[in-house]
């Protein structure tokens, strides 16, 4: 009997144990903003046996999908409609969760328009791209992200309260005056501003650099004397090498530089391209590319993404834009300088190091060869000769190094803050309601842009995180769990966020059900308790009916981890 007895309690605690698991599905307005809409999403979040949702409610310049003091309403919704509230009426009416999901950092929309019009000073100096950020150094930026998200948890039924770039667009610089002044007072470096931000400058970037010059000017060099800008002339025309990956990482004196180089080029939206090469396509990522197309917009110019297919409609005196394409075919070298010798602009960024052997491509650039590939601190110093770029004042490496380091360590903090606050205001309001946020997965990734949810989760100023591992790689997701489990080895407070979509020539598709499947079963099998999915516009019909009757056949309540005390 004692044996039947606790094979029983077993059973009945594996059942329990089952009955609760995250299954979270993100959704954006557009799939609740009218009352018809909410009832044909719900529908589908219940028939896949889903528990708990993450809809966006305040996004897009600072607009609202709640009835909100602080921010308008979105333009979109019916009048007199409240979409947060039917939303959660007819979630909780199903037992489904709901965690009100805010974007912190970026502003979704154009300056011109929205809350930065009202208060200019909101949005963030110096970001790199083309989107609009808001400064979360400013503490009004970040009392007012307070109240408002606790207006919310105040005045809805809602479980919880979720993050999302919750973060900056990288480790940027800002010389508004009060970000200055209070990082110079918290680490004792004396206030810097914008006409400061000149060569020489201190980097941390990798570079595929072109070396031995011929006929290229070198205007600045890397401090171990490899040449770091050039320009060359070739008849009618002209091409100018940054020779290292400064679309992900560059600073406002090369910014001004490029700026002022595409001006002179003439580059506009009509004449302006952006060339990908097909071999370059084949063996690299594009997100090289993303981020070249992303800090030409941000500096003001627009750039049409080509391949060798299109050079031949490419007007007499246009610009075209080569970043990172270290992959040339021939006969694209020989267009490349015919087009210049006849007027044409280049402006190559990380140039291409694996076809320089080409004479056309030397004769282009004015480069005959490369220089060994580095990944490290480096100061970058006009030239000594030329007369195109300002000189600054000197810079002392180790300092402005430190500086550096600092800034980061102060960015980070600001962020931080706002995490702070508001879950400190979400518990005192409703000490049951969960805070969470939305992260970058790889903790490397997150450093790089002043997040840092590890220091959160020590902290206990976060209940939760959701790493977006949106990745189709299934090596890449075995890595970030042995990363997560060294932080969390009982995974208590990271639910694995995972996508439901891929990108097809450039199109967003729904994910195959075999991989979605495997993911799934690499949470189970590392433990998790759940996971969420991104985003509900790609459950389908398919992926409801593999859910439902697969992994998540039985429906189960959402797990959340132990309370702090």
């Amino acid at each position: 009997m004692k044996t039947y007895l606790l094979t029983l309690l077993l059973a009945t605690s594996a059942c329990f144990a089952e009955s609760l698991q995250h299954r979270g599905i993100w959704l954006h307005p557009d799939q609740y903003k009218t009352p018809q809409l909410a009832e044909e999403w719900i529908g589908k979040i219940s028939a896949a046996h889903l528990n708990t949702i993450y809809p966006l409610i305040w996004h897009r310049g600072g607009t609202a999908w709640f009835k909100s003091k602080l921010s308008p309403m979105a333009a979109d919704v019916p009048e007199g409609f409240d979409p947060l509230g039917n939303l959660v009426k007819l979630a909780h009416a199903r037992g489904i969760a709901v965690h009100a999901w805010f974007v912190n950092g970026s502003y979704g929309g154009p300056a011109t328009n929205g809350l930065f019009t009202l208060h200019p000073d909101w949005q963030l100096q110096g970001e790199k791209g083309g989107d609009a950020w808001y400064d979360l150094g400013k503490p009004a930026v970040r009392n007012f992200q307070r109240d408002l998200m606790l207006e919310c948890l105040k005045n809805y039924d809602v479980d919880g309260l979720h993050f999302d770039y919750i973060r900056y667009s990288g480790q940027v610089t800002c010389y508004c005056d009060h970000c200055q002044h209070e990082f110079a007072g918290k680490y004792g470096f004396r206030p810097m501003n914008r006409s400061e931000d000149r060569f020489p400058a201190l980097l941390d970037i990798g570079a595929n650099p072109l070396g031995k010059p011929t006929t290229a000017k070198v205007l600045a060099t890397f401090d171990h004397g490899v040449p770091a800008i050039t320009v060359n002339r070739l008849d009618a025309g002209e091409a100018v090498l940054v020779n290292w990956q400064a679309a992900g990482n560059s600073c406002l004196a090369l910014d001004n530089f490029v700026k002022d180089t595409l001006e002179r080029f003439g580059a506009k939206p009509k004449n302006t391209y952006q060339l990908h090469t097909t071999q370059t396509a084949a063996k690299y990522q594009p997100t090289g590319q993303e981020k070249a197309r992303v800090w030409l917009k941000g500096l003001g110019f627009s750039a049409k993404l080509i391949d060798e297919s299109a050079l031949a409609k490419i007007p007499k005196g246009a610009t075209v834009v080569l970043a990172g394409q270290y992959l040339v075919g021939e006969e694209t070298a020989k267009w490349l300088e015919s087009f210049v010798r006849a007027g044409g602009h280049c402006l190559f960024v990380d140039g291409p190091v694996f076809a320089i052997k080409q004479e056309s491509l030397q004769r282009v650039v004015g480069m005959r060869g490369t220089a060994p590939f580095f990944h490290d601190w480096k100061v970058i110093s006009p030239a000594p000769d030329q007369d195109v770029l300002k000189a600054g004042p000197p810079v002392d490496a180790a300092k402005e190094r430190q500086r550096m380091e600092k800034w980061v360590e102060y960015r980070t903090w600001t962020v931080t803050e706002l995490v702070r606050a508001v879950y400190k205001g979400a518990k005192k309001i409703k000490p049951r309601a969960w805070v969470n946020a939305a992260v970058f997965y790889k903790k490397d990734s997150a450093d790089k842009v002043c997040q840092d949810w590890y220091g959160w989760l020590r902290e206990g100023c976060i209940d939760y995180v959701l790493p977006m591992a949106y990745t189709e790689k299934n090596e890449q997701l075995a890595q970030a769990f042995a990363e997560w489990r060294a932080a969390d080895p009982q995974m208590e407070r990271i639910i694995p966020g995972l996508s439901i979509y891929s990108r097809q020539e450039g199109k967003a598709v729904p994910r195959d059900l075999a991989l979605v499947r495997s993911q799934l079963d690499m949470c189970r099998d590392n433990a998790t308790h759940g996971n969420l999915f991104f985003s509900l516009a790609f459950l389908n019909d398919e992926l409801i009916k593999m859910l439902s009757s697969g992994p998540y056949a039985e429906p189960a309540k959402p797990w959340y981890p132990k309370r702090r005390k």
